[in-house]
């Protein structure tokens, strides 16, 4: 499956003046490809698989995606437990990927099925439809994560850094336009990893799933991971997933939410939005923990 397509277009232009005649050139325009994704579980070895759920998202990562959502949601708090993760399906050729994931855990891992369960297809800009309240959900964050050990501060001076990395490196979103994008940098302020989706909370999915060993560490880790930049707004779940996996600050390009703002104060994350670099200078918004950074 491929994350890209192309289409043709006819590509439009038109003077503002009066009386001028458009310009019409056919031409190829590149798109992110955008396709529904089955999740199936099996929540304990003597349990058929069932469908958890259906969401819209760019093909590759998959696997990725699928297990960062499962920690990142708090449906398991331990990725051991997962005992197999592969596509299935009728569909598949030649051991191509098809748009269906099935997982088996493990006993013990104590996921209650019924509450992740959604009707409906969630379409690739909702992360937390279907899903239970928001109370419940807070209680999935971490209660064992200690707070009072002061995070490294982050100086201002790297910030239009950690922006232009991530742009440099979504590939997908510099052919298309079309894709939101998550990097994760530590305290050495260098970005690790990027990832890519048309649906922002599965970008940020993708990351988690694709570093778990390195976000689900001990936090007092010389080498833990510090911040996220986003290419899209900070909405609530997306502070929720950053909670889930200790991550404490989150840089990002668009506006935060309100419940965003809440959380990310409840939660001890420096949330900065609006950020924009012009020339020489760099301007952004600090809507939490500003004392965290130099």
């Amino acid at each position: 499956m491929q994350s890209i397509k192309q289409y043709s277009v006819v590509k439009i232009s038109q003077s503002c003046k009066q009386g001028a005649t458009p310009e019409q050139v056919e031409c190829n325009d590149v798109v992110v490809t955008e396709e529904p994704l089955e999740i199936w579980l099996s929540a304990d070895p003597k349990s058929p698989a069932e469908l958890l759920f259906t969401t819209m998202r760019t093909p590759g990562d998959d696997l990725n995606l699928v297990t960062g959502w499962l920690y990142s949601s708090g449906a398991i708090q331990d990725t051991t437990k997962i005992v197999s993760i592969n596509h299935t399906g009728t569909g598949r050729l030649k051991s191509q990927p098809t748009n269906r994931v099935k997982v088996n855990l493990a006993a013990g891992a104590n996921m209650d099925l019924a509450a992740y369960q959604r009707g409906e297809v969630m379409n690739s800009a909702c992360g937390l439809c279907g899903q239970q309240s928001i109370e419940n959900i807070l209680d999935k964050l971490p209660q064992a994560i200690s707070r009072d050990t002061q995070a490294p501060f982050l100086p201002i001076q790297v910030i239009d850094s950690l922006t232009q990395q991530l742009r440099d490196k979504q590939l997908i979103f510099n052919q298309t336009g079309g894709n939101h994008g998550v990097a994760l940098f530590d305290q050495r302020l260098q970005v690790l990893d990027v990832r890519e989706d048309v649906g922002r909370h599965n970008a940020f999915d993708k990351l988690i799933g694709a570093n778990i060993n390195m976000l689900a560490a001990d936090s007092s880790s010389h080498e833990s991971i510090l911040g996220v930049v986003l290419s899209s707004r900070a909405s609530f779940e997306l502070v929720q997933k950053a909670a889930m996996v200790n991550i404490r600050y989150i840089i990002a390009m668009g506006a935060p939410s309100s419940l965003a703002i809440d959380l990310a104060k409840d939660c001890d994350i420096c949330l900065l939005g609006f950020v924009k670099s012009s020339g020489d200078s760099i301007d952004f918004n600090v809507y939490s923990n500003p004392h965290m950074l130099v």
